[in-house]
């Protein structure tokens, strides 16, 4: 028996003419809680790598998150 999960894998590529990201995620991530979760890792990883506080992260999300939400259109 194996206790191992199958791997899964997201893709991003840009879109600089229509000022996007794009992303395409493997036929077996189909859970939109474990994409979230991937991703939200996938992120926070790349912060702590980068150095980045926890209040940079913060203010980050504090000064662009509405941007993205006003871009949803």
């Amino acid at each position: 028996m194996n206790d191992i999960p199958e791997d899964k894998s997201i893709e991003l590529t840009t879109d600089y003419q229509n000022h996007s990201i794009n992303m395409a995620f493997s036929d077996n991530l189909t859970d939109d809680s474990e994409r979230g979760y991937i991703l939200s890792a996938a992120f926070f990883s790349f912060c702590a790598a980068q150095g980045l506080s926890k209040e940079e992260l913060s203010d980050m999300v504090s000064t662009y998150y509405d941007e993205f939400l006003n871009n949803e259109d």
